[in-house]
């Protein structure tokens, strides 16, 4: 049953591994094309790569930590205080997909002289939206700490009709997305929020 058990924690996470390798690329049902004046702001290559092998890195340390509370639980009950910790190791995977998912169903295009946004949506209806005329709060959700240098986290931009997330991994994306965050944080007075797993 032990072994059963470590077989599948370990199945698991091998197939979570594998569907994230698989998944780069945006979709190419969605046009990277828009009139004059629009910047596409989207999560870099890099960055999105650099996340993934933190949660990874995170994930295969909860593994173990699994594993030894497994292998060691007749023995020594103690280590039972090891599965918390595990389990939110672990559970960075899963907000790296829940993250990066939410990339991939939505483009976000600005144009920083008319602060008009323009989002496309895979699934969904496409909308758009003037910053400073639409836009009626802003949060960020974020996790209540940082884990070997992550910190997940998105925007919650709360329009008149709409509710808008943008994760962490867009704003990561410096310079290149710079006048578009840094429009919102000197105009809004944005609501910080904490959460174990800020999941969107």
């Amino acid at each position: 049953m032990r072994f059963l058990v470590i077989g599948l924690i370990i199945l698991i996470a091998y197939l979570m591994i594998r569907k994230k390798f698989n998944l780069f690329g945006l979709s190419e049902d969605m046009s990277r094309n828009l009139k004059t004046g629009f910047q596409l702001i989207e999560a870099s290559t890099p960055v999105i790569q650099a996340n993934l092998k933190k949660s990874i890195s995170n994930a295969i340390m909860g593994i173990i930590l699994i594993l030894i509370t497994v292998l060691l639980f007749m023995k020594i009950k103690i280590v039972l205080f090891l599965l918390p910790i595990a389990f939110f190791l672990l559970g960075y995977l899963f907000l790296f997909n829940n993250h990066f998912s939410k990339l991939k169903s939505q483009q976000i295009w600005y144009n920083a002289k008319t602060n008009e946004v323009f989002i496309e949506q895979l699934k969904g209806e496409n909308y758009t939206f003037n910053m400073f005329q639409d836009i009626q709060a802003i949060q960020k959700i974020e996790s209540i700490q940082t884990t070997k240098g992550l910190l997940y986290g998105y925007y919650r931009l709360k329009l008149k009709n709409r509710i808008l997330e943008i994760p962490y991994l867009v704003a990561e994306n410096k310079p290149v997305n710079n006048i578009f965050f840094d429009t919102i944080a000197q105009n809004f007075k944005i609501d910080v929020q904490k959460r174990i797993f800020p999941i969107i």
